[in-house]
């Protein structure tokens, strides 16, 4: 994998974008001290993983632009890097901002280092490899620790893939024991919930049962309740009966007394009369009328009592007169029981629906045998033919092989013949090639370079450089961006100018409005010359082309690209002269003579304004895109020579990749492998019988389990129906009784109510005959004496008061009577309203099966409460704790299944392992053998010494491959000594040199380092090292791609491009230049 392009922005010193492109062979990088060579390195070892304490920083902020005196600090730091093998590209970018946030991409999208350092594994370049060595770390390569050595070799054989691979696995391995020690233990804690669930199943079960009896003693008291509530109504219907018949003897009697007194009364009255005539007439017939008064004052009360009671008696045949009928429910009783008489049915269903179910778990439990016998047939089956088939094929193969490498074996040797002569020729091309690539990829860098500073508007100023920024319609362009000026005017086109070179040219005025508004929000100012304001170019006053001096009028000789009618609002007449004493004469010989400019940027007005004197970077503006366009040209045309020397190049290559001769010796040693494997694989093939196939079992067949699933839910259904409606019918034969028990009562209130109508007609009679009475009596005064009467008078007197008492008492005991009697209805009335909530409380209670619990009020209350404290004292109930049970066995089973795939798991991570690091130690010790042989001989030729390694084992309890590490010992010719703490600096430099060459031909396919990345490695080295070190360069840059730093000038005559690196003000760039510049 080679570097083709490295991408910094914002990076330590590298406040601008900076481009630098690699080719193949060398690349060399110089410049002064302190002028930002090293970041570039750093910049390297940033993007692919390392850590800001590993690149001199100590934190992350270190690593981004601080500001110059040119340029502000940079809001962030990014670097990419562009890789290439063969047709395969790779691009790992990795971006810092200011605030801390941070992003790596791996082909353009958003990855992690993990990533990155499994892409470029091999490759050298990952975090700490040993492909790029920065600034005084070459010596410290030798004294790195054995692990450290052992990864670089790993590196350089290819191998890192593999190792990562291993250490990935033993990482699985690893999260696969903590994730089966994960699932012990929560099989563990499952089974504590099991036992948990099922002692609260238990609690469940013991509260669903306590339940039902408290809902079953609940239906008794309110039975034993009602029982009661109707015996106390009928003792109440009895009692009031009895008081009727009380009630009625008392009338009779009461009206009899009242017939006797009557009497007593007219007796009274004859005597009093009678003996009014003697002495006292008038008193006795006053007593009568008193009398009489009194009778009329107990009627008129009577009377007032009997309308109290027949107003009551209105009011109860109103509220039973409005009471309508029950209305029946609408499906007929009959048809109810029949419903109840099917839904028995369901319990056989249940029976019918279990036995089926057992039938089919059986029935697929033989037919899941059969199926899995059945694929072991198949199984074993295949694994029949497939062995009888590929010992036939084996057999054909080692024929074939056998003839195909007889004719590899010659083809190869013809190839080799022809190969010697096109790569020499192939080796000539190509270093012309290379050569020209740089000098192209160089001239490229610089005009991208420059085209990103133009394109940024960094020399331009706030507003023109925003309005370039929004690409609004109808923006044409800076002024500056559209000229084409003649090389060596640029100063006085700049001066000439000033700030119009900085004007923005527009199609029209509104484009200009436009973009004046959007500087009036984003800020910054410019100046708009839209080209529907422009006026007609004035006629020149006079032929200044024969004066001395003159080079011609500005907008003649400058051409607005695309634009030539602007050139005169831009310039008007200004004239260009070679030099400041042409222009004074010129003023002097003709008084209006227009503005003029010199080559070296003096400035004379008309007025004799005299502008001059050194101007910063004058010039730079225009020469700076006039450098643009001649690099880019420059560039194509190495480019057409580049292509030209790389078609001649192909052909070549496709020429030797005709021959293919790398192809035809591993074709040979291909089929040399091959026709061993395929002996040893026909030795190795097992001899295997035919199998025998199991006997066919037939599929279950679920439809008649699913027939009787719907019939019993079809009966569940049916039986909850009819049991509703049997309740309805309940309630109708209830209401229907309460409805016929108030018509009886509506019927006894009319009879009543004609009763007292008689009454009352009785009483209006008497009143008539009292004063029918009163009248005889005042007849009668004057017929009456007292003396016969006397006797006779206290013998009335006396009845008349005994009647009148027995009068009394009937009254005040017919009084409490009905007093009784009333009391009577309202606790018949209490019993009744008892017996309705009883019956009510009763509907909203579940309905029981079976019959309810016998017993007194007093009993059923007690084991009621017995009951309800038995279920308070087992506390909170899970309701669910069954269904619960069941799932937590389910998971239970489900994890110790997943507890066995984790073992299985274990299992093939182990066996993987250990495939892995036996290939790993297989390839390792070739790659040893190659690399020790190697580093001994480089060593020998770059430093004169004797060089050895030897490989650590790792304990046997570690774990861990079975190398630990390299043991490298280097003792320069002509010392004893064996420490490589003791070597001088140029002494340990030349022998990691060797040691990274030696690394180059590790590999299996000897293909060398792909790329190595040096930082003034040569600064301890003398001359004669330094001539031995650019020969080991050349000698590998066929192979490997080497970017160097350096001072010293024969490493850069080593160089097949250069760059350099200067400081402006705080800020590098980078320049490509050419080798015999950098060697002058």
């Amino acid at each position: 994998m080679k570097i083709d392009r490295l991408i910094l922005q914002g990076f330590k010193s590298f406040g601008e974008r900076t481009v630098l492109e690699f080719g193949s062979g060398v690349t060399g990088i110089v410049g002064p001290n302190g002028s930002g060579k090293s970041n570039l390195v750093e910049a390297l070892r940033w993007v692919v993983g390392a850590k800001p304490r590993e690149l001199r920083g100590e934190e992350a902020q270190a690593l981004l632009f601080h500001g110059s005196d040119a340029r502000a600090p940079m809001p962030f730091a990014e670097v990419v890097l562009e890789l290439s093998r063969g047709s395969e590209r790779l691009t790992v970018s990795r971006r810092l901002d200011r605030d801390g946030e941070a992003e790596v991409r791996l082909g353009h999208k958003v990855s992690t280092l993990r990533a990155v350092e499994r892409a470029l594994a091999g490759a050298g370049l990952g975090r700490g490899g040993y492909a790029v060595i920065g600034q005084g770390e070459i010596g410290s390569i030798l004294q790195a620790g054995p692990e450290v050595l052992l990864g670089y070799l790993e590196e350089a054989a290819g191998l890192k893939a593999v190792a990562l691979a291993a250490n990935n696995t033993r990482e699985r391995l690893a999260a696969a024991a903590q994730e089966m020690q994960a699932l012990e233990a929560e099989h563990a804690r499952m089974q504590g919930a099991l036992r948990e669930k099922s002692a609260q199943a238990e609690a469940a079960r013991q509260a669903r049962a306590l339940s039902t009896q408290i809902l079953r003693l609940r239906h008794a008291l309110i039975r034993v309740r009602a029982e009661e509530a109707l015996a106390e109504a009928r003792k109440a219907e009895e009692r009031i009966t009895a008081l009727e018949a009380e009630r009625q003897e008392l009338s009779e009697r009461l009206a009899q007394i009242q017939i006797q007194k009557t009497q007593a009364q007219t007796a009274l009255e004859t005597l009093q009369t009678a003996h009014a005539e003697a002495l006292r007439q008038a008193e006795a017939l006053v007593g009568r009328r008193r009398l009489l008064q009194q009778e009329r004052q107990h009627h008129a009360d009577l009377a007032r009592r009997l309308e109290r009671e027949h107003s009551l008696l209105e009011s109860e045949h109103s509220r039973l007169a409005a009471l309508q009928p029950p209305k029946p429910p609408q499906i007929p009783e009959e048809q109810v029981e029949k419903r109840l008489a099917e839904a028995s049915r369901l319990q056989h269903i249940e029976i019918e629906l279990h036995e089926a179910q057992s039938a089919l778990r059986a029935a697929q439990a033989r037919y899941e045998a059969y199926l899995k016998a059945q694929a072991t047939y198949e199984a074993q089956r295949t694994a029949f033919l497939q062995a009888q088939r590929e010992r036939e094929r084996l057999e054909a193969e080692q024929a074939q092989l056998s003839q195909r490498l007889a004719e590899a074996t010659q083809h190869r040797q013809q190839a080799e013949i022809a190969e010697k002569a096109l790569r020499a020729e192939l080796n000539q091309r190509v270093e012309q090639e290379s050569k020209l690539s740089a000098e192209a990829r160089a001239l490229r860098a610089e005009v991208e370079r420059l085209e990103a500073f133009l394109q940024s508007g960094a020399d331009l100023t706030e507003g023109p450089r925003r309005v370039k920024e929004a690409r609004l319609e109808g923006i044409i362009g800076v002024v500056a961006d559209l000229l084409d000026v003649p090389e060596g005017l640029e100063l006085a086109v700049e001066v000439a100018l000033a700030a119009r070179l900085q004007w923005v040219l527009t199609e029209d005025d509104r484009s200009a409005q436009a973009a004046i508004k959007l500087l009036k929000q984003k800020g910054g100012r410019a100046t708009f010359l839209p080209l529907t304001l422009l006026r007609p170019a004035a006629r020149p006053r006079r032929d200044w082309s024969q004066e001395k001096g003159v080079r011609g009028l500005a907008r003649e000789l400058v051409e607005v690209r695309g634009y030539p009618q602007v050139g005169a609002t831009l310039f008007g007449e200004t004239l260009v002269l070679e030099s400041l004493e042409a222009a004074l004469s010129l003023a002097k010989r003709y008084p209006d003579a227009p503005r003029m400019v010199t080559r070296e940027g003096e400035l004379l007005e008309p007025s004799g304004a005299l502008t001059g004197g050194k101007l910063p970077k004058g010039g730079q503006m225009l020469a700076l895109r006039r450098r643009v366009r001649e690099a880019a040209a420059q560039a194509e045309g190495l480019e057409g020579e580049i292509l030209r020397l790389a078609q001649q190049a192909q052909r070549l290559r496709e020429e030797l990749a005709k021959l293919d001769l790398p192809a035809l010796r591993q074709q040979e040693q291909t089929l040399q492998a091959e026709l061993r494997s395929l002996g040893a694989n026909l030795g190795r093939l097992p001899k295997v019988s035919a199998p025998q196939a199991p006997e066919p079992v037939e599929p279950p067949e679920p439809s008649g389990l699913e027939a009787l699933f719907r019939e019993r839910e079809r009966l569940r259904q049916d039986l909850q129906e009819a049991r509703e409606l049997q309740m309805a019918w309940r309630r109708y034969r209830e209401d229907l009784a309460r409805y016929q028990e108030a018509q009886t009562r509506l019927a006894e209130l009319i009879q009543r109510k004609h009763a007292l109508q008689n009454e009352r007609q009785g009483i209006e009679a008497r009143l008539r005959e009292i004063t029918l009475q009163e009248t005889d009596l005042a007849a009668q005064e004057a017929e009456l004496g007292l003396a016969a009467l006397e006797a006779d008078l206290r013998e009335a007197r006396q009845a008349t008061r005994a009647l009148a008492d027995e009068e009394s008492r009937l009254l005040s005991r017919t009084n409490a009577v009905l007093a009784e009697l009333e009391q009577s209805r309202i606790t018949r009335a209490r019993r009744e309203a008892t017996l309705e909530a009883l019956q009510t409380e009763q509907s909203e209670l579940p309905p029981v099966e079976g019959e309810l619990p016998q017993g007194s009020h007093r009993t059923l209350t007690r084991q009621l409460a017995e009951a309800e404290a038995a279920l308070q004292a087992l506390g909170a109930v899970n309701h669910l704790a069954e269904a619960e049970h069941h799932s937590l066995a389910e998971q239970a089973e489900t994890l110790q299944a997943a507890l066995r795939e984790a073992e299985e798991v274990m299992s093939k991570l182990e066996a993987e392992l250990e495939a892995v690091e036996r290939e790993y130690q297989g390839k390792l010790t070739v790659a040893y053998g190659r690399f020790r042989h190697k580093f001994a001989e480089y060593a020998e030729a770059l430093l004169g010494a004797e060089a050895r390694l030897e490989m650590l084992p790792s304990p046997p309890s570690s774990g861990l491959p079975h190398h630990r590490g390299l043991h490298l010992v280097l003792r320069p010719a002509g010392k004893r000594t064996v420490d490589l703490n003791l070597l001088s600096m140029g002494e340990r430099t030349m022998g990691a040199l060797a040691f990274l060459f030696a690394l180059s031909e590790a590999s299996e396919e000897g293909r060398g380092l792909p790329v190595a990345v040096l930082d003034e490695v040569d600064a301890p080295l003398d001359e004669a090292n330094i001539l031995r070190f650019a020969g080991f360069l050349r000698r590998f840059s066929q192979e490997t791609q080497f970017i160097l730093i350096t001072h010293q000038k024969r490493t850069m005559e080593a160089c097949d491009a250069l760059y350099g690196v200067t400081s402006e003000q705080g800020l590098s760039r980078v320049y490509s230049i050419q080798r015999d510049e950098a060697l002058a």
